[in-house]
């Protein structure tokens, strides 16, 4: 038994081993949403991570995935090395695996899905926030939101309670729960509560794209635009100036939904009013007609009848400043992903609905209305699981909050004259690539879908996806009635033998790379380059050469974009010896070092670490 119990500890050491030291998993929406993603995670220990990404699963083989993305960001904050990758150039309504890799292993295989471009789209949302203390209530929310497969969560502050390092550590490992049992990971866009201490905390754990974390998004091509506010600093003159201005751009919008952390109107008496923000939110809110707004920080859920902004007491249905009004904004909340309940003690005339619980919202939204349901969480590991084919069905054993005997309220859209389309945006793809080894030809054939005008292709070879050589340049044919253009190119340059990596990428007329596609081919033996280490600490790169007779050395090292770097030039003895290279200046990665000297050219892959 003994035996038996060694040979399952050296088992499992072995696959812990060759998985990446990374966790606490999360992406965000920070950008164009059906093109972009941002992907989050604490790298524990372990250097150069990277995502490795694509269209096809090819489960932890990381070198099959097609693309691949350094962190754009890194910072320490709440006790975490946190990374960001921001992915681009993401193709529409569409599945993507990725891994993350790194000096000592490699990540499990998650996904994402792109959010649809099409206006005609159907979105589903999950949102709410006040996660803060108790445990089970957060974890049952998560749990959730990864049953019922939303396109993205709108999380409005108060992750946690104290802000603490801590904290947020069992914050990002109970949001573990939000990735599906596939892998699949959904998206969250946040906003700052009062009990993250400053807007740092925000923007350090989900790289929002302000720094003082307001801003927009707008999705599925005008179908909706949601503002991001911040309740903390709601005084702010340039927030409240961008608001404004922002509003003004997006009438062409069909649905404009804003979401923050403190109500304007707390239906509980331990809150206080938000003066302010109905004075100056609140009359952007109607003029600029945002329709429905998400709030939090009270611990309790209702729902108000749709409202607008006034200041006039004597009028028909007045009541702490709003009266009733079919054009106004639908304002619901108040929290409840897992702090404290309170009482929903301060119900006006114009609450369509208030109760305590732990629950989070759940709309459906398309061109002409929105569905508003309200899931009461607490049966989270009894609810049937959706897809992605089935996202808009009701899952087994899922506790809807029944509003006037429905399980769900309706807000149409009351101005969809309004809306106008934006513009598709039709991507240019490479597809359908192929490489063939033939009588020491490389052979490689791909087309075009989408073609635009002047563009060009520029073939690449590299043996290790690091170090790319320019081979050829092909010229584009330009747009076709058929949408596809067909091309192949023979790549005639001298081969060793092994395993070489091919990128076709296309480059618009300014010059810029924008659409890239991978290949790989396999000639006979095998060749790799020499590798030689060294670190920004110790300031020196040693270079070890064997020189035949007196000779000039030129010695030059290139970035991964084949940018030089450096460059050494001097008259050497014969004989073995190191020359050490001055590398402060160096950020950590990969390199490419050439030598020439005695009439060669020697080169070697160089590995910066920090």
């Amino acid at each position: 038994m003994r035996k038996l119990w060694c040979i399952f500890f050296i088992v499992a050491i072995l696959v812990m081993d060759t998985y990446a030291r990374t966790g606490r998993y999360r992406c965000m929406i920070r950008d164009e949403p059906s093109t972009t993603l941002t992907i989050g995670w604490e790298q524990i220990t372990g250097n150069n991570p990277m995502v490795y990404y694509g269209t096809m699963d090819n489960g932890q083989d990381y070198n099959k995935y097609a693309h691949q993305a350094y962190p754009k960001r890194t910072v320490h904050a709440k006790g975490m090395h946190n990374h960001f990758a921001r992915l681009t150039k993401l193709r529409p309504n569409t599945i993507y695996f990725f891994v993350i890799k790194d000096s000592e292993g490699v990540s499990k295989r998650f996904s994402f899905k792109t959010l649809p471009d099409e206006h005609e789209s159907r979105l589903s949302i999950i949102g709410g926030g006040d996660s803060r203390n108790h445990k089970i209530a957060r974890q049952n929310a998560n749990k959730v939101v990864a049953r019922c497969r939303p396109h993205f969560v709108l999380f409005a502050g108060d992750m946690t309670g104290g802000d603490s390092n801590r904290e947020w550590q069992e914050w990002l490992d109970d949001w573990q729960l939000t990735i599906g049992e596939d892998g699949r990971m959904t998206a969250v866009v946040t906003a700052r509560g009062n009990h993250e201490r400053s807007d740092a905390s925000i923007v350090d754990m989900f790289d929002v794209p302000h720094e003082m974390v307001y801003y927009g998004l707008t999705f599925a091509r005008g179908l909706m635009r949601i503002y991001t506010l911040n309740s903390m600093q709601s005084s702010n003159s340039s927030q409240l100036a961008w608001l404004e201005r922002d509003l003004k751009e997006s009438q062409k919008i069909a649905w404009r939904m804003a979401q923050y952390h403190h109500p304007i109107r707390p239906h509980t008496r331990r809150k206080h009013e938000q003066e302010y923000m109905r004075i100056h939110w609140g009359k952007l809110f109607h003029l600029y007609g945002i329709q429905l707004a998400l709030e939090c920080d009270s611990h309790m859920s209702k729902i108000t009848w749709p409202l607008r902004a006034s200041n006039n007491s004597s009028e028909p249905g007045y009541d702490e400043g709003f009266v009733q009004d079919p054009t106004g904004t639908v304002f619901v909340g108040e929290g409840g992903w897992g702090a404290p309940l309170r009482d929903p003690d301060d119900g006006k005339s114009w609450t369509r609905a208030i109760g305590s619980f732990n629950q989070v919202k759940w709309f459906f939204v398309d061109l002409n209305k929105i569905e508003i349901r309200t899931i009461k969480t607490e049966n989270a590991s009894q609810v049937g699981q959706l897809w992605d084919d089935n996202r808009f069905y009701m899952p087994a054993n899922i506790d809807l909050w029944k509003i006037d005997g429905a399980d769900y309220i309706t807000l149409y859209n009351q101005n969809p004259s309004r809306f106008v389309p934006k513009k598709p945006q039709i991507l240019m793809e490479i597809a359908a690539s192929s490489a063939q080894f033939l009588n020491n030809e490389v052979h490689l054939k791909w087309k075009s879908v989408y073609e635009v005008e002047k563009v060009k292709f520029k073939i690449q070879v590299s043996t290790n996806k690091i170090f790319w050589k320019t081979v050829g340049i092909v010229q584009g044919l330009g747009p076709s009635a058929s949408k596809q253009q067909i091309y192949q190119y023979t790549d005639r340059t001298s081969k060793r033998g092994g395993k070489y990596y091919y990128r076709i990428a296309a480059i618009d007329r300014s010059g810029k790379e924008f659409v890239q596609e991978y290949m790989e081919v396999r000639t006979l033996g095998s060749e790799s380059l020499e590798t030689i280490k060294g670190s920004v600490h110790s300031g020196q790169l040693q270079v070890p050469l064997s020189i035949r007779e007196p000779s000039k050395v030129i010695i030059e090292l290139f970035d991964t974009k084949r940018n030089r770097v450096f460059v050494r030039e001097f008259d050497a003895e014969a004989g073995y010896q190191n020359f050490p290279l001055n590398i402060r200046h160096l950020e950590a990665g990969h390199y490419l070092l050439e030598v020439s000297c005695n009439g060669e050219l020697i080169k070697k892959s160089v590995k910066i670490d920090s």
